[in-house]
């Protein structure tokens, strides 16, 4: 089969307004010719493929390294759902792993701690390569993490953050400690584990929070 099919094949399992990451044709395309000798022309053939494609309209470009078929309706073209795109691109991806969480005022508010309402997101993502980084088409702040996050500690990495409430967030409820109790019933977390992961994370403002709840 032709780069070319190959890329059609990949773009047309996907439904409109869907995020489709270049990094994942390429990745799609390679493992279909497993030649490690032609993976340099492989790459440009894919590059100028869809760049074709774009000026064709089948695809569009919507943001760097992501692409999507757009929606046509009676009131005009559709752009891509950007809840979504950043879902995929920061949160989680598509076989369900977790690598992100949401964090700052947007949580608190969600959470019933305060009333605030920003007009930005704040994410912890193991897609951030340095300390913080502003991602102005998603309007979202993006942090790396101190432990690399995954399906199965990212619930209690969440708690942490909620603990240390690092933008001193103004709690608006008198009830703190009821939610903080809810949510780890609600999570399942285990008491232990929160205080592991608060010490793996060096994180004392955490701990002294820990020992209170436990009182």
């Amino acid at each position: 089969m032709t780069i070319c099919k190959l890329v059609f094949e990949y773009i047309d399992q996907y439904p409109e307004d869907e995020p489709i990451f270049i990094e994942d044709i390429k990745k799609y395309v390679i493992e279909q010719y497993k030649d490690d000798d032609k993976k340099e022309s492989i790459l440009k053939n894919i590059n100028v493929i869809l760049n074709r494609l774009k000026n064709e309209g089948i695809i569009k470009a919507e943001y760097k390294g992501v692409y999507y078929k757009p929606i046509i309706t009676m009131f005009g073209e559709m752009g891509l759902d950007q809840r979504k795109l950043m879902q995929l691109k920061y949160l989680r991806d598509r076989e369900g792993n977790i690598k992100g969480y949401i964090v700052g005022a947007k949580l608190f508010n969600k959470l019933g701690l305060s009333t605030l309402v920003p007009n930005v997101t704040d994410i912890v993502t193991n897609e951030c390569k340095y300390h913080k980084q502003y991602d102005k088409k998603l309007r979202a702040y993006i942090t790396k993490p101190k432990i690399k996050i995954t399906n199965e500690n990212y619930r209690y990495l969440q708690f942490i953050d909620i603990l240390d409430n690092k933008d001193n967030i103004h709690i608006e409820v008198p009830n703190e400690n009821e939610i903080l109790y809810q949510i780890i019933e609600e999570c399942k977390l285990d008491f232990e584990k929160i205080i592991k992961y608060a010490r793996e994370t060096n994180n004392r403002k955490v701990l002294d929070k820990l020992f209170v709840l436990a009182r």
